[in-house]
């Protein structure tokens, strides 16, 4: 059986928006990812010192589209849901469609920081998971260092959180993991 899934153009709490990306985004979303590298970089690596408009527009009008055709990846943009100004993004991956299992990442620009937004767009984009393409369980992932990350995961209520801790020879003093289980009724 194969899962068709309805692209939405956008799923809003009425303070928030994530939708999907639309050419007009690239120079904005460039903006909000430089003015953020800073502190994005350090555990997102895709966000770095020289990130560059060539970059933004390869991921919204290249990359984007053809996750979502593949059905390998599906990433939003944030927005203000009153002044639709670029906030940030978030998306799932890492899809197992035979576990229905997926990934969830988010970052949000510098300046909109603890104000909520990433917990409210975790929110909507695991109701797209579950809801939308049937998943039974989505993680979030993320470094024991990455204290803010952890806090927006813990306030959608996980039912399981893990602490994974990499003891092997080849381990570059590389931080142990915390993985946050979210399950429908977490959620819905």
């Amino acid at each position: 059986m194969t899962l068709t899934v309805e692209i939405p153009t956008e799923l809003s709490d009425g303070t928030i928006t994530i939708r999907t990306h639309k050419p007009s985004d690239v120079h904005p979303y460039f903006e909000a990812v430089r003015e953020s590298v800073a502190e994005v970089s350090r555990h997102l690596p895709w966000c770095h010192q020289d990130y560059s408009i060539e970059e933004a527009r390869a991921w919204i009008e290249k990359m984007i589209p053809r996750f979502w055709e593949q059905r390998s990846e599906y990433h939003f943009v944030i927005t203000d849901a009153i002044t639709s100004s670029i906030l940030g993004g978030c998306g799932l991956d890492e899809i197992n469609w035979v576990n229905h299992t997926a990934n969830l990442g988010y970052w949000v620009r510098t300046s909109r920081t603890r104000q909520g937004i990433a917990t409210a767009a975790s929110r909507l984009l695991a109701r797209f998971g579950f809801e939308q393409l049937r998943l039974k369980r989505i993680d979030v992932v993320t470094s024991i260092e990455n204290v803010p990350s952890a806090r927006v995961i813990e306030k959608l209520n996980p039912s399981e959180k893990k602490r994974v801790k990499d003891n092997s020879p080849l381990n570059d003093g590389t931080p142990d993991t915390i993985v946050f289980s979210l399950f429908s009724q977490d959620i819905l």
